[in-house]
């Protein structure tokens, strides 16, 4: 078909990409008598009822001993089948979100011992890469998953977790005191940066 003489040449039609396996639905939930954001997040693979829930809203919390920073609080996170990602999944929108809504990718929330009490999330958000405020306790939960162990309530109470890391006083100290025996011996032989 010679189509040089028509005026407008036929409609090309553009090829849809493919749907992502994960979509997010945003809805509002209850918290004490106020509205909070609520995210489902669910499967587009056919027949799959796999989801994922949370329920968070922004405040201002103490990090670090510093002034109040705004924080994105997860109140709420739950997925309706474990080890398919969906959970991790939930974790990174949320840094996301945090930084849409002005919380600058902070988060935090309370890792629950009461819900699977024989198999709780601490080592979840541990190798998510959130910390709580002690380091012995972070240093525990570390042990667990270099055994490769999962924890129970009976090893750990319910703790409020953060992402990014907290630093830790101690830490600091020793980066602080190994940044300074660097400084000392670069001086001591004339090495130069």
């Amino acid at each position: 078909m010679n189509i040089s003489h028509l005026k407008f040449p036929p409609l090309k039609y553009n090829i849809q990409k493919k749907i992502p396996d994960k979509l997010i639905y945003k809805s509002y939930a209850d918290y004490l008598g106020e509205p909070v954001d609520q995210f489902i997040m669910f499967s587009t693979k056919k027949g799959s009822q796999d989801r994922a829930i949370m329920k968070c809203f922004p405040e201002m919390i103490e990090r670090e001993g510093k002034e109040k920073v705004p924080s994105l609080y997860v109140w709420f996170l739950g997925s309706n089948c474990s080890g398919k990602g969906f959970g991790t999944a939930m974790l990174d929108f949320a840094i996301k979100y945090s930084k849409q809504i002005g919380c600058k990718g902070n988060l935090h929330l309370s890792s629950d011992v009461s819900f699977m009490p024989n198999r709780i999330p601490h080592i979840f958000y541990r190798k998510f890469g959130m910390s709580t405020k002690s380091a012995s306790i972070d240093k525990k939960i570390d042990q667990f998953i270099t055994k490769g162990k999962n924890a129970t309530y009976k090893d750990f109470d319910t703790i409020d977790m953060y992402y990014p890391p907290i630093e830790h006083t101690k830490d600091k100290i020793q980066s602080t005191i190994y940044k300074g025996f660097l400084f000392g011996l670069k001086t001591v032989f004339g090495i130069k940066d």
